[in-house]
């Protein structure tokens, strides 16, 4: 494939695989080639034409030339390379044509020629060293060592080709209903066909702990950190399985609070070990979308008619005999295949409630024998999205639904917003996940490609765009991991914690906690879902036209189904705008902006960096004084929502930026630190306002040689190798 052996004059090549060091020796020589970067000849792909191909002997000297000085081009460690590449023998000939006229090139083929080599996949977690960083700030010690032997088995099982075959089958195989038998005759209830892979998936997330590490008592106070590292490697290959485990998660969390107060015998405590469990695992909906209201769930259209059975199975009934029978249209609901579902409905008052209702229900036929039939559902159509299409979303007519009232009657929204601050986290670290996913890919694909006969993965533009990528992606899992963390202590306990220990920057555990999660469950879930679109777009596009390739045999290499499934992320559960008017009204209620401005102000003054500290407290002091100016011009402030909870995202990251590198004053953690608050760079997105984080006298940008070494540490974690791609052709002169 790569030599003329028809050729008399053919050189003895040899084909020697990168490995993790890039490069091997030949004979014991010191004589090596920068892999992938060697010029294609006598057959190899070029892009010298024909013409100069007869001109062998300026050809020749182009080739030694190009060779020669590759020779010494590496000597520190590169990124593992999956390629072959021929390398030329120490002491052997170049190959050369047999005479000015000689042969052209054999063409390629559909099934010779170049062909890519791409690497094999690498395990999610301990592939992924900043997730490896994060856990070892969050999680003792003796946690970390646990968590890190389950979930390496479960990066391994991530990869395997049965969880890609999976993949593959759910998006191939895409939902269906079956609503009459061939007869013409009703189904006691709406068949919903879905792929084997999908359903295959949902049950490896729950054997995995997909929702069970969150409520196993295994991890202590650190379950949710845990159960969110599962999220962050099982979402971007879970079929969108992940979206039903969110909303069961919501559930479970809900359930989880009310039955305390309810006797034993509540069909409410057998629903909520079922929602936990790792095998026979129920699911649940969460339906509050419909026609009219959209976010404004106030418009609902669905109500609840308080009509209790004259017999029950007990004093409380079975999970289907509850008291209310609910009539309506969901315009949106995920997971319609759910065991059961949380949904909201106006009662008499014409206030909203929130209820669990099974989706089917049994009854006594004539007969006398029991049948599984509809519990009141019908559905109308499933949705035809842009993504997400292995999951089955509908809309559906409710009639007569019997349901259980949770949590007081008339308090609808504050009962479901449990739920929802739950949905919110699944949703912003599987956008985190798919585009680390997303970068991934990309980073193989620069491992494996050349581009003007130069490696991919050194050449200056493409590290940049890489490096940038990086650095704004760490930024935002930072908020995104200690948003959970809180998260996971405000229902359990915090943690005891000295100045000395450098642990994450947690504020006080009460009311103060209460308002910081919930301000920055809004702002990780607009912030981190906005950004990943844009990052997995850009990962797409740094691979050329193979990026927008949709193939879904190959679910492994494929980003262009990332981007369409991780485009939902910035959609459901409250786009960008509901999700900044949200912040804006929390904020500006009661006493939340200076309890939340305690906290921050606390924490900017633990960061030793006297110039990261001015920065951030000079920015927090601005958008302080802008918000709390506005309590009485809040229609200003909702108009400037947007900006107002991106720049603050920008303040919350730079702090954890600052508080991380200070630990352990690792090289690669303390120059994203730096280029994030001090350079202003690449920062979250343009809604930033201009007093927050404005470039100063510090600020200081690397130009050539420089920026280049950190984006290779900052992407690679490896130093980059002298002599390195120059991102320009080198051609002989004729």
């Amino acid at each position: 494939m790569y030599a003329d052996t028809t050729s008399s004059h053919s050189a003895e090549w040899k084909t020697v695989g990168c490995s993790a060091g890039g490069l091997l020796s030949i004979h014991g020589s010191h004589e090596s080639a920068l892999c992938l970067g060697i010029v294609r000849v006598a057959g190899i792909q070029s892009d010298i034409s024909h013409q100069k191909y007869r001109r062998h002997n300026t050809l020749l000297q182009f080739c030694n030339l190009s060779v020669d000085r590759m020779h010494s081009s590496i000597v520190d460690t590169p990124p593992p390379l999956a390629s072959s590449v021929p390398i030329r023998t120490s002491g052997t000939a170049m190959p050369a044509l047999s005479s000015n006229e000689g042969p052209l090139p054999k063409p390629a083929s559909a099934d010779s020629g170049f062909m890519l080599s791409f690497p094999a996949m690498e395990n999610p977690f301990t592939s992924d060293a900043f997730l490896l960083r994060i856990l070892a700030w969050y999680l003792p010690k003796d946690e970390f060592e646990k968590a890190k032997q389950q979930f390496t088995q479960l990066g391994n099982e991530a990869i395997s080709p049965q969880v890609m075959e999976w993949n593959a089958n759910a998006e191939k195989q895409q939902p269906y209903v079956k609503a009459h038998n061939v007869w013409g005759q009703r189904y006691d209830y709406d068949k919903l066909v879905t792929a084997e892979g999908w359903k295959e998936l949902g049950k490896w997330g729950a054997r995995t702990g997909a929702i069970a590490l969150g409520y196993e008592p295994e991890f202590g106070d650190y379950k949710r950190i845990v159960q969110y590292v599962q999220t962050y490697i099982y979402s971007p290959v879970s079929g969108l399985t992940s979206c039903p485990v969110a909303m069961t998660d919501g559930a479970a969390r809900l359930l989880s609070q009310i039955i305390p107060s309810l006797p034993a015998s509540h069909p409410f405590h057998d629903a909520y070990q079922r929602l936990i469990a790792r095998t026979d695992a129920w699911t649940s909906g969460q339906w509050m979308t419909e026609r009219a209201g959209g976010s404004d769930v106030q418009n609902t259209e669905t109500w609840a008619k308080y009509s209790p059975l004259p017999e029950k199975t007990g004093p409380f009934g079975r999970i289907d005999e509850g008291d209310y029978l609910v009539s309506g249209f969901k315009f949106f609901s995920s997971a319609t295949d759910a065991d059961m579902t949380i949904l909201l409905a106006k009662t008499e008052s014409g206030k909203l409630s929130t209820f669990l209702a099974p989706l089917r229900k049994i009854i006594i036929d004539a007969d006398g024998k029991e049948r599984v039939v509809s519990n009141g559902v019908r559905i109308h159509r499933l949705k035809n999205k842009l993504g997400t299409k292995q999951l089955p979303t509908a809309e559906l007519e409710l009639k007569d639904m019997r349901a259980h009232l949770v949590g007081p009657l008339d308090q609808g929204i504050p009962t479901i917003s449990h739920i929802l601050n739950i949905t919110r986290a699944h949703t912003f670290m599987a956008s985190a996940a798919g585009w680390r996913r997303a970068l991934s890919i990309a980073k193989s694909f620069a491992k494996a490609r050349t581009t003007l006969d130069q490696p991919l993965w050194t050449l200056p533009l493409h590290l940049r765009t890489l490096a940038e990528t990086e650095t704004k992606l760490r930024g935002c899992l930072h908020l995104a991991f200690f948003t959970i963390a809180l998260m996971g202590f405000s229902e359990t306990s915090f943690p005891s914690t000295s100045p000395a220990a450098k642990y994450a920057p947690l504020p006080n555990a009460g009311h103060e906690a209460q308002v910081v999660l919930r301000t920055l469950t809004a702002v990780a879930k607009a912030v981190v879902s906005k950004n990943a679109v844009s990052g997995v777009q850009e990962c797409m596009e740094s691979m050329g036209g193979v990026g927008y390739i949709d193939e879904a045999d190959e679910p492994e290499h494929n980003i262009a189904r990332v981007f369409r499934d991780t485009n939902v992320n910035a959609i459901w559960e409250g786009t960008t705008n509901v999700l900044a008017s949200e912040f804006v009204r929390h904020v500006l209620k009661k006493d939340n902006i200076e309890v939340f401005g305690a906290w921050l102000d606390r924490a900017i003054h633990t960061v030793e960096n006297d110039v990261y500290r001015d920065v951030l407290d000079k920015s927090w002091k601005n958008l302080y004084r802008r918000l709390a100016g506005s309590k009485d011009r809040v229609p200003e402030a909702l108009a400037n929502g947007r900006r107002i909870m991106f720049s603050l995202a920008w303040i919350v990251i730079g702090l954890l930026l600052a508080t991380d590198a200070q630990r352990d004053r690792e090289g690669v953690a303390e120059e994203i630190a730096r280029r994030w608050i001090v350079n202003g760079e690449p920062g979250v997105g343009e809604w930033k306002m201009p007093d927050v984080g404005e470039i100063g006298p510090h600020a200081r940008f690397q130009e050539g040689e420089e920026r280049a070494k950190w984006d290779c540490r900052i992407v690679w974690g490896v130093e980059l190798p002298k002599n390195a791609s120059t991102g320009q052709r080198v051609r002989a002169k004729f």
